[in-house]
């Protein structure tokens, strides 16, 4: 997983998954910020969640190895004086929200076939979309 922004959480959950949070906290305009956190996990595809080679295959070829899961929280203009705060809060946002649905054990699974899914309706699903 390829990052430019700070690290500031990293979790690795039971089945390997690893959550990253990133801050790519900017400045918006005078004393005021747009306080951004990107959440990112890379999920591997597993062939026993395909109904066939021929399926896993496909969804190789149209996805890559992984899939990224990517999530921003973010508020906009917020005082220097509260940036901390703010930061804290989409933290703690993160931990009660977002954390828990990666973290279920079914999350990998759903997600892959949920994305593959997407790309087989896509227009644009001969495209390769790598992340892995």
């Amino acid at each position: 997983m390829k990052t430019t922004e700070n690290v500031i959480r990293e979790h690795v959950l039971a089945d390997g998954l690893r959550v990253v949070v990133c801050d790519a906290t900017s400045h918006y305009y005078g004393g005021y910020y747009h306080v951004c956190l990107l959440i990112q996990a890379d999920v591997a595809l597993d062939s026993a969640w395909f109904d066939s080679p021929a399926t896993c295959a496909d969804a190789r070829q149209r996805l890559g190895g992984s899939v990224r899961f990517a999530r921003k929280l973010e508020k906009m203009a917020v005082p220097e004086s509260d940036l901390e705060a703010v930061r804290q809060s989409l933290l703690e946002s993160y931990e009660k929200n977002v954390l828990p649905y990666v973290a279920h054990g079914n999350f990998p699974r759903r997600f892959v076939l949920s994305e593959y899914t997407k790309a087989l309706q896509s227009p644009t699903s001969k495209r390769k979309f790598r992340h892995g």
